[in-house]
């Protein structure tokens, strides 16, 4: 005889002495919290496959040319360092906004992740992107080295500068809108250069 029963919810084996306490429930599901387990696995299993696919793969050899080959960015084909510079501007800005982009050393990027943006054609994400660089630099270009981006920013200067900030959190609120679906294009950009194949060649 089985010293276990299935939970009435989930099916789930359970001790026989839950079971007659909990009145046929597992703990999880008495406590109203099973589905959140169940989401936890499936985010799990998710982001397993994903570590897997051939896109995953693509990224991690790309970054890794990036940051540990002699040639580095520029060692990268004109549609690697498009869909790098798009890429890593959607992580940065969905992760600490434009002042994260721009201070990082994502913003060495910035002209490429606009031509990127223009080849995309997500001409609204790519006036985002501008008008955040009039912000923070005026009509001056962006400085080409992390270091003299943050001098000349606003945003790192001793005194808070409010109606920067106001203006960049109008901008990135824009940005999350996502009316472009920007993750989609990527896709469809890296599909018609074929960039995926690269990694499970």
């Amino acid at each position: 005889m089985s010293d276990k029963q299935p939970c009435r919810l989930c099916a789930t084996p359970i001790a026989i002495s839950t079971f007659v306490k909990n009145d046929g429930l597992c703990m999880p599901c008495k406590g109203g919290y099973r589905e959140n387990i169940e989401a936890g696995k499936r985010r799990a299993e998710a982001h397993r496959q994903y570590l897997a696919s051939p896109q995953a793969l693509y990224w991690n050899a790309l970054v890794n040319r990036v940051y540990h080959t002699t040639a580095g960015f520029t060692g990268l084909r004109l549609i690697e360092q498009r869909y790098y510079a798009v890429c890593v501007l959607q992580g940065e800005v969905h992760n600490g906004g434009f002042d994260q982009y721009f201070g990082n050393s994502s913003g060495d990027h910035y002209a490429q992740a606009c031509a990127g943006l223009l080849e995309l054609g997500a001409t609204q994400t790519l006036a985002l992107l501008e008008e955040a660089k009039r912000v923070l630099f005026g009509a001056e270009p962006v400085p080409s080295e992390q270091d003299a981006r943050q001098l000349n920013m606003p945003s790192y200067a001793d005194e808070r500068n409010l109606e920067c900030e106001s203006a960049l959190d109008a901008l990135d609120t824009q940005f999350y809108q996502d009316t472009e679906q920007l993750h989609e294009r990527l896709l469809r950009y890296a599909d018609e250069h074929q960039l995926f194949v690269m990694a499970v060649d």
